[in-house]
């Protein structure tokens, strides 16, 4: 799934996801966890290549449930900060 091999071309570009993340077509994982995107209805892994789109079921899999538990997790954070200020 991964390869940062010389002259291997990632799924997709660093260029291409930053504009998605930028219009909202794409989102990190969660707010610090930033090494995983949804977009185009499936997970991408960064690496210094580009971004590899995951395609085990698996791993995709414990990433929704992740990403379930980081949303609760960054509203928590959020809802704390604001009771504390």
């Amino acid at each position: 799934m991964i390869s940062s091999e010389a002259g291997v071309q990632a799924d997709l570009s660093h260029a291409a996801m930053d504009v998605a993340l930028a219009d909202g077509t794409a989102r990190h994982l969660s707010e610090t966890i930033s090494d995983f995107a949804w977009y185009e209805s499936s997970w991408w892994i960064y690496d210094r290549a580009g971004w590899w789109q995951v395609t085990r079921a698996d791993v995709a899999a414990g990433l929704d449930l992740m990403a379930q538990n980081m949303r609760l997790a960054d509203q928590a954070v959020a809802r704390a900060a604001r009771e504390g200020s």
